[in-house]
Formats: C-alpha cells, sequence, structure tokens
C-alpha cells in the first residue's frame, strides 16, 4: 500500500510533463495530411495516458479508503479483544482468589474431619461400653426370669433375646434403640413385681395331660394353678441349693403343701368373688410339708 501512495505523485507528475510538452511538429505548419495526423496521434496518446492514469488515481483512493476502512474495523476487533482479555484476567484473578479460598476451607474441613473422626472414635469406644453393659444386664435379667416362676417365660426371653441378638448380629441394631427396649423389658419386669392377677393357660402335667387351668400370679414369687375341673392344684416352688446341681424348681400338686380350697379362694378374690383376706402361700420347697407317701 506504501508503494502505490508513492505511486499516485509520481503518475501525476508523469502526466504533468506529458501535457506540457508539445511536439515541434505542431508548432510549425505543415500541408500534409500525413503530418496532421500524427500530430493527431501523437496529441491522443497523452490523452489516454492520462484517463489510464485518472483510473488508476480512483482505484488507488478506493483501494486506500478500504484499507482504512478495513484498518478501523481491525482497530475496533483488536479493541474488543483487550476488553475480552481484560475482563478473562480479571475472570482467572477471581478465580485464583477463589480456589484460595476453597483450599482454605478445605484444609479447615479436614482439620474439621479429623476431630470428627476422633470423636466418632470415641464415641464408638462408649458405645462399645454401653453394648457390653447392656449384654452383661441382660444376663442378669435372663438369670432371675429362668430363676423365677414361669410366668409367660417364652415371651419374656424372647424379649431378651431379642436384645441381646441385636447388639450381635452383624448389623446391630441402634445402641437407643437396645437401651429403650432393654428399659421397656425392666418396667414390665418391675410392673409385674407390684402386681397380682388371674389369667388362662394350659399347663403340662407329669401324665402328659395339657389342660386349661386358672393361674393365680402375685407379683413375681408366687405361681399357682387349679384345672377347670378343680382336681388338679399346684404351687411353682424354688428350693435353694449351694451343691454341683444347682437350685431345683417346680410345680409342687401335693395336696398337703398348699390345699384347694386356698388356691380356689385367691382366685375367687383375685376376680372380686370373695372378700380379700390374708393367705399364706409358700415360695420354697423349704416351707412346705410333702407327703410322701401319696
Amino acid at each position: 500500500m506504501k508503494h502505490s501512495l508513492i505511486f499516485i505523485p509520481a503518475l501525476i507528475i508523469f502526466s504533468a510533463v506529458m501535457l506540457s510538452y508539445v511536439p515541434y511538429s505542431t508548432a510549425q505548419p505543415s500541408d500534409n495530411k500525413e503530418a496532421i495526423t500524427g500530430q493527431i496521434d501523437n496529441n491522443s496518446r497523452p490523452r489516454a495516458l492520462m484517463n489510464e492514469l485518472q483510473n488508476t488515481v480512483t482505484t488507488l483512493r478506493k483501494e486506500r479508503q478500504a484499507y482504512y476502512s478495513r484498518k478501523q474495523e481491525k482497530n475496533e476487533d483488536v479493541q474488543d479483544l483487550r476488553i475480552q482479555i481484560q475482563s478473562l484476567k480479571e475472570t482467572h484473578e477471581g478465580l485464583i482468589s477463589e480456589a484460595e479460598d476453597i483450599e482454605k476451607e478445605m484444609e479447615t474441613l479436614g482439620g474439621e474431619e479429623e476431630r470428627i473422626k476422633t470423636s466418632i472414635s470415641g464415641y464408638k469406644n462408649k458405645e462399645d461400653e454401653l453394648s457390653n453393659s447392656i449384654i452383661s444386664y441382660v444376663g442378669l435379667l435372663r438369670e432371675q426370669v429362668n430363676d423365677g416362676i414361669p410366668f409367660r417365660l417364652e415371651e419374656r426371653t424372647a424379649k431378651l433375646d431379642a436384645i441381646s441378638n441385636g447388639i450381635d448380629a452383624t448389623k446391630p441394631m441402634d445402641i437407643a434403640e437396645a437401651c429403650n427396649q432393654l428399659w421397656s423389658f425392666c418396667k414390665e419386669e418391675l410392673r409385674l413385681a407390684v402386681t397380682s392377677e388371674i389369667y388362662r393357660d394350659n399347663i403340662r402335667l407329669a401324665d402328659g395331660r395339657e389342660p386349661h387351668a386358672e393361674f393365680v400370679r402375685v407379683g413375681k414369687v408366687i405361681l399357682a394353678f387349679m384345672t377347670d375341673d378343680g382336681n388338679d392344684t399346684g404351687v411353682w416352688l424354688t428350693q435353694k441349693d449351694n451343691g454341683s446341681k444347682g437350685a431345683t424348681t417346680g410345680w409342687v400338686k401335693d395336696p398337703s403343701s398348699v390345699p384347694r380350697h386356698t388356691i380356689k379362694k385367691s382366685i375367687k378374690i383375685l376376680m372380686r368373688q370373695h372378700p380379700p383376706e390374708i393367705i399364706n402361700f409358700p415360695i420354697s420347697f423349704s416351707k412346705v410339708r410333702i407327703n410322701h407317701g401319696k
């Protein structure tokens, strides 16, 4: 483009020189037609060159105008790119600052994670201690249930089994749930210890019969029964033995130990068919007189 701009003045100078040049032959009179024709031809050539020069100048002007127009567009594009670059720089700086904040937060969270792991480990140790305590309490309660009267024995031992098996399982129950179940069982046992009732169930006799009977329960220390026909009665007694055989428990059905009318009266009292009165029941073999002759 610079060469084109230099070429324009050169062409203008050249055209001026050509126009100012007048051949000597035109200044001299000539009579022949050929001389005039040659003079006309000589004048036509500069005009053609002038026209060509003007066309070239016009083309160069248009190219120059197009160049500056494209240059202006490029400048605007460059300006837009600079604005975008500046925006990207600001975004980049913001991202770097955000990344630094995230790294600091990650460090803080890492420390918090370690503290949480330590707390979890402490809670796990406490949970293990509590689980061992629950299992120990379940064992003591199981001994009391087995050594006491056989009142709903299967149901009560099943509840204890559910607690102990839940803690020992591969996927143990929540320790809070185990504590709730244990506390619920203890409350039920306390209720049994201070209440009395009449209930009906089957009794397994020594001869293999299982007749329906009415049971008298007083707390967790007295349990007696009488069959519906009134022919069989009995009381559950315990004998403490420090020997190798341990304690002895079982139904005593000897009429001499607990008279039939005593059990029958107890049933009527609990059913509110007889006024309350004091009735003596034995609670161990050492307090009954068994007639071995019958």
